[in-house]
Formats: structure tokens, sequence, C-alpha cells
């Protein structure tokens, strides 16, 4: 068995699941992974892809005419980051080229469920994201945050805070990925830094900051504080970054 490696995007996929189906007919056996698995020891050879944008429009064509719908479900489930997911989507696929339909109606296929769980974990890390992001203003007049999720999901609320922020600059970081959501001069963009670039921290103890623990103290009442709940709603590893939870100003 070979393992591919693919560049870290959506169509540096789709060339890898290319290639798995081109190169299976040919009796070859492949794994596919993400390239924050390199460096694992394996036993088996491995081969990096670059990415193909033809290879990998014939893939979303496919997909296309099982179901309007499953590249979008296959794309969540990829930001998802789960380990073994890459094998578990090209394993769908296969699954709906061979009957010719959208293989999701099987919901008690052991590879359906755990596409969907996957899928679910990146819509639901977006969606607390939405709820989880805090901006401060940097002397450049621009609004940044930075977020440290457990999946990619950076593309997923793209679209929500430009909307509601469209005549501002906008910066959201991803620290853990070294990816950048750009909001500006009406459109949105996602740019990844190169490893020579550095993340500058954000500005300290500014308005901001202040009003977000101005408004936590006054909607916070001691008498019904219960800390088990709210590390319910609002797990310890977001809090890093909100900034209600900053008792002090940071030094």
């Amino acid at each position: 068995m070979t393992i591919l490696y693919y560049t870290p995007t959506w169509e540096g996929f789709l060339t890898a699941v290319f290639e798995v189906f081109d190169r299976k007919r040919k009796g070859e056996q492949l794994s596919v992974r993400h390239p924050r698995e390199r460096g694992e020891t394996s036993l088996f050879p491995s081969e990096v892809l670059l990415p193909d944008a033809q290879k990998a429009r014939r893939v979303e064509d496919g997909m296309k005419r099982l179901s309007p719908t499953l590249a979008e479900t296959l794309y969540t489930a990829w930001l998802s980051e789960l380990p073994g997911s890459e094998d578990d989507m090209v394993a769908l696929l296969e699954m709906g080229f061979s009957i010719k339909r959208d293989p999701r109606g099987d919901l008690a296929n052991p590879v359906v469920i755990r596409v969907n769980k996957a899928a679910k974990a990146a819509g639901w890390e977006a969606h607390r994201m939405l709820q989880f992001v805090r901006f401060v203003q940097t002397p450049e007049g621009i609004y940044a945050a930075d977020i440290e999720p457990s999946c990619n999901i950076l593309s997923l609320i793209g679209d929500h805070f430009h909307g509601r922020f469209n005549d501002q600059r906008l910066l959201i970081r991803d620290l853990r990925r070294r990816l950048v959501m750009v909001s500006q001069q009406g459109n949105w963009f996602i740019r990844e830094l190169s490893p020579e670039e550095e993340i500058p921290p954000l500005p300290k103890d500014g308005i901001f900051e202040e009003l977000w623990r101005g408004y936590f103290r006054a909607v916070s009442n001691p008498a019904r504080q219960n800390l088990k709940l709210q590390q319910q709603f609002v797990p310890l590893r977001y809090r890093k970054h909100l900034t209600e939870f900053w008792e002090t100003p940071r030094k």
C-alpha cells in the first residue's frame, strides 16, 4: 500500500481522490493522508501529490452527478480533520460510484456514519465559533481576533463575519493552522501564512476588552453562579481568547 499525502487544500484532497480511483484500476492499494501526518512512523511507502485543478474538477463533477449536496457534506467532513476521515470519504465515493446514486441513504453503513459524524463535528465547531470570536482594534484600524478551533472552520464562518461587518477591515487568525481570514473592500478570502511570517500578538487592554469585561460583570449573578454549567456551555479550551474571562488586564 502507498500513502498519498496531499497539499492541505480541498483541491489537493480531490486530486488525491482522483489518483486513488485512477490507480486502483491498475491494482494499486492506496491510502490518503493529511500532510500534518507526514513524519509519523509508517511501514508503507509514501508520495506527495501536487494539486491538479483538472483532476479535482472531474471528481467534483462526479459528486454532483450523484447528488447536488454530496460535495458540501464531504467538504465539511474534510474540514473536521478527524484521523482517518479521508479514507472514509474515499470509501463513501466508491460506494456512490458503484451504485450510481447518493450513498448517504444507507444510514446504517459504518462509513456513512463516520463521514456524517465528521461533518457534524466541523459544523458544530463553526457554530460555536460564531459565538466565541472576540475582536480587538489594532492601531491600523483593523478589527482582529484570534481563534484555535479543533476543526479547520474559517471557510465556514467567513461569510457570517464578512456580512455582519462588511464596512470594516477584519482579520480572524487561526493560530493552530496559521491561516488568516481577511475581509476588506467588499470581499473576503483566506490565506496561509508562510513559515517565515510572524504572528504578532494582538493589542492589549483596549476599549473592546473592557467593554466585554463590563458586560460580563453586568449580566453575572454571583448568587446563581454554576461553574460546572458554565464550563459545559463555554469549554475551557475556548477561554484563552474570550475577553470576558480575563479577570484583569493582560500584561
